[in-house]
């Protein structure tokens, strides 16, 4: 008998295990925590849109729509909570090189981490838009990007943003001290 017993559990302990490394690798995860409204998320083996489901963890980077008078609120492990606002479109990934990222199309993210959570060893956690990336140092800030501008606003903390030049040849719009050109023909030479 006892043979046996020691046959199975050699038999059952890799299951176990493997269970436990499974389980330990979902904890990692990010996770729909509340969904008010119509949430939707992009599911690339059926390349079709699918209600997005409360308790669901995104374990690749997945593309989320909120509808109007919607939103969704996702829990990161390292005691971070983000809101998707009304009418968002973002993609959130998990974790990737000691950072949460999540690529914010249209719409408002707003997050909040925990001021206990330990910044020098958890995962850092950003938020990027078409004008650049805007990574928390603090504890409260929103991005919403609208019609290809990202606006930041901060309500506890600091967050540190590295813009993107613009892609359109003739950024001198975006300057502070834009200098209007001058005519190249003297004063004598115009007509």
């Amino acid at each position: 008998m006892k043979i046996k017993s020691i046959y199975y559990l050699t038999l059952l302990l890799p299951v176990f295990l493997h269970a436990e490394e499974v389980s330990s690798a979902l904890k990692d995860l990010p996770e729909i925590m509340e969904i008010t409204g119509q949430v939707n998320r992009y599911d690339e083996a059926s390349s079709s849109f699918e209600p997005a489901q409360t308790g669901e963890k995104i374990s690749e980077p997945t593309l989320f729509f909120t509808g109007a008078d919607s939103e969704l609120i996702i829990s990161y492990p390292a005691k971070i909570v983000a809101r998707f606002g009304e009418n968002t479109r973002a993609v959130v990934a998990p974790e990737e090189g000691n950072r949460y990222e999540v690529d914010l199309q249209l719409g408002t993210v707003s997050a909040l981490l925990d001021p206990m959570r330990d910044k020098d060893k958890g995962p850092a956690f950003a938020i990027r838009g078409s004008g650049g990336v805007t990574e928390a140092t603090g504890t409260f800030y929103a991005v919403t990007e609208y019609k290809g501008q990202t606006y930041s606003a901060v309500k506890k903390g600091k967050v540190k943003k590295k813009t993107i030049p613009p892609a359109k040849p003739d950024f001198a719009a975006y300057l502070k001290k834009a200098k209007s050109k001058e005519s190249p023909l003297k004063p004598s030479e115009k007509k």
